[in-house]
């Protein structure tokens, strides 16, 4: 499990670094080239320069190589972001206007004599030249990094240091601010606070360089070939002259032997190492699952394989990468073929992913749901399965993002803008995944319960985002939205600890003796209490009762809490139309549908057995009529007059 953590950390960790490029130079500006810092590097003011000893200085500077360091990383791993629009650092456009007015204002000032607005503009006018020098040589490692040699990095980067410096009048700027250091005034601040600006991008520029210059092979563009020392192998089996021939041909198509025999060499290797993956090692797996001979040996295996594939896929592609590599070298693959690769192993990583957390979440969650928790409910281990692999493919979707170049941090704003639209348009799938929320929380119903309302009845399948899946009797498949169930009134059968219901009432005849139908009576609530199958209150532990009622921790009636009923009557209910009704009310211990159908078979061939003994007969729906004969002879009489006539 560690392993796995410091992995995803790995994989996901350039999604963590959200500020963009340019926002995190200002900060290092900001933190490293403040005002006392600067005031210390022009030493103006003395009480600030003792304020600091040499154990904080030199803390600093490595604190300020750290963020150097960070800055040519995401510069490497971020290089089209830097082209962005709505650059907080330095936005051509807008200081292309800004110059131009500056110049106006620089030339009326001076005309009228306002020298010292004019000095306030000239350094304004600096420190958008410096942005700007700053801006292109970043921009210009940032597309060329992958193809410029050390000497030539470091030929530009004295270029640049030697333009700023001729450019940059820095020992004249810090006179001016030094002479109005003193003075109080809306231009001194402005022209003090103008000079601070410069002098932050000066000497951030100034100091990056060096640590650039000093630390040129940090960017140069090292392929897999050099980083693997294969350049060494290549050197070596042109050298050998079997084949300096060959390559007088070879070089007309930008090869050589070295190369193409190591190309090869790249691709066997890999290919055996795929065989041996994909055949040895996974029968050598499956093996070792099946000697445990245990539940989660299926849900291993099932992993297993799917995971087998991805994982070829993903050893040809890495062996494809560095043998191409070796057919360029020394040129780097194009930005494009690289991007492919990065996209094509996201996508095989963020898979594999999925599989390996579906796979620890099923066998662990099983193992902890046989030891320790039987309670355990599925469909909230399938929640937080459904979740984290979310989590994953988002994951792998925005650092795909990155790697293409698009500007997370806009996009996610972009996001949060458009969210209300989203949500107003998707009123419904967030009502039936608010739906599941409350059936899980509240524990409506479980997968596998048995629940009815008005319109459905049968068994609970799957709990999913949307909806719920329902198998009924007649084995049809309903698919019900979530907030449907959880909205409406619904029958759990399921919620039944003890006891399922039987009611029954048996009728006996009117000729019945009541001394009979009482001693029935008596017999049949006796032959209850006594069966094994019926429970009663007398077959309840309460001292279980107690501790459930305890571990609630809320004042409940626990039996109907826990689903327990023990009720028991026997009772002379009514006199029916065609017969003399006893109530039979009771319950069974068990709530399986088919235990009950067998206890309830036994009580009724023990009830027509009592019945029997007792010299009683089950009534059935009958009718007696009753003739008045005096009636009936005049009727009579009535039609053989009507026969003389």
């Amino acid at each position: 499990m560690k392993k796995i953590s410091l992995f995803l950390l790995l994989f996901y960790l350039p999604l963590f670094s959200a500020t963009s490029f340019w926002q995190e130079l200002i900060e290092i500006e900001n933190k490293f080239f403040s005002k006392k810092s600067v005031l210390m590097m022009i030493s103006v003011d003395d009480n600030i320069t003792k304020t600091l000893d040499e154990n904080k200085t030199s803390t600093l500077l490595e604190e300020r190589i750290h963020a150097y360091e960070g800055l040519l990383i995401k510069l490497k791993n971020e290089p089209y972001s830097l082209q962005k629009r709505n650059n907080p650092f330095y936005d051509p456009k807008k200081s292309e206007k800004e110059i131009n007015t500056l110049l106006l204002k620089i030339d009326s000032n001076r005309k009228m004599g306002y020298l010292q607005a004019v000095k306030r503009d000239k350094i304004r006018l600096q420190t958008l030249k410096i942005k700007s020098e700053i801006y292109q040589f970043l921009l210009f490692l940032a597309q060329k990094w992958t193809n410029i040699d050390e000497k030539n990095l470091i030929r530009k980067i004295d270029k640049t240091t030697k333009i700023v410096k001729e450019n940059i009048p820095i020992k004249d700027l810090i006179s001016t601010y030094e002479e109005v250091a003193p003075k109080k005034g809306t231009v001194s601040s402005q022209i003090k606070e103008n000079f601070f600006e410069l002098a932050k991008n000066y000497y951030f520029f100034d100091t990056f360089l060096e640590y650039l210059r000093i630390n040129a092979k940090m960017l140069t563009y090292r392929s897999i070939a050099s980083e693997l020392q294969l350049d060494d192998l290549i050197t070596y089996i042109n050298e050998q002259p079997l084949f300096a021939k060959a390559n007088t041909y070879l070089r007309y198509l930008k090869l050589d032997v070295g190369r193409v025999v190591l190309f090869l060499l790249i691709i066997i290797f890999f290919w055996m190492l795929n065989y041996l993956i994909y055949k040895k090692l996974y029968n050598y797996f499956k093996s070792k699952i099946l000697q445990e001979e245990d539940e989660s040996d299926d849900i291993l295996i099932d992993n297993l394989d799917r995971i087998r594939r991805p994982v070829s896929l993903l050893i040809n592609g890495i062996g494809l990468q560095l043998a191409l590599e070796v057919v360029k070298y020394p040129q780097p693959l194009s930005e494009k073929t690289t991007l492919f690769f990065h996209l094509f192993f996201i996508a095989i990583i963020a898979y594999i992913l999925m599989q390996l957390i579906e796979n620890i979440f099923f066998v662990y969650f099983q193992h902890q749901r046989l030891k320790n928790n039987k309670e355990l409910r599925a469909e909230l281990v399938n929640l937080m399965l459904s979740i984290t692999k979310v989590i994953i493919f988002l994951g792998a979707l925005l650092i795909a993002f990155v790697k293409m170049g698009v500007n997370i941090t806009g996009l996610l704003a972009s996001l949060g803008i458009g969210g209300l639209a989203v949500a107003l348009a998707a009123q419904t799938t967030l009502s039936n995944f608010f739906g599941l929320l409350k059936i899980i929380f509240d524990e409506s119903f479980s997968q596998g319960d048995w629940i009815s309302t008005n319109d459905i009845e049968g068994t609970v399948v799957e709990i999913g985002f949307i909806s719920t899946k329902v198998r009924t009797f007649d084995n049809a498949l309903i698919t019900v939205p979530n907030a449907e169930l959880a909205n409406k009134p619904l029958k759990n059968w399921n919620k039944r600890t003890i006891g399922r219901r039987i009611k029954m009432h048996i009728g006996v005849t009117y000729g019945s003796k009541r001394e009979n139908v009482k001693a029935a009576i008596d017999e049949i609530a006796k032959m209850l209490k006594d069966h094994p199958g019926i429970i009663s209150p007398e077959k309840i532990d309460k001292r279980s009762m107690r501790k459930r009622y305890k571990d609630s921790g809320k004042f409940l009636s626990m039996e109907d809490k826990l689903g327990i009923k023990s009720t028991m009557l026997v009772y002379l209910d009514k006199f029916s139309d065609s017969s003399i009704d006893i109530l039979i009310y009771t319950f069974t211990k068990t709530t399986n549908w088919q235990d009950w159908l067998e206890i309830k078979e036994d009580l009724l061939y023990k009830i027509w057995s009592i019945l029997e003994e007792h010299n009683l007969e089950f009534a059935f729906p009958s009718q007696t009529l009753y003739f008045d004969k005096e009636n009936v002879s005049q009727n009579l009489d009535l039609l053989e007059d009507k026969k003389l006539l």
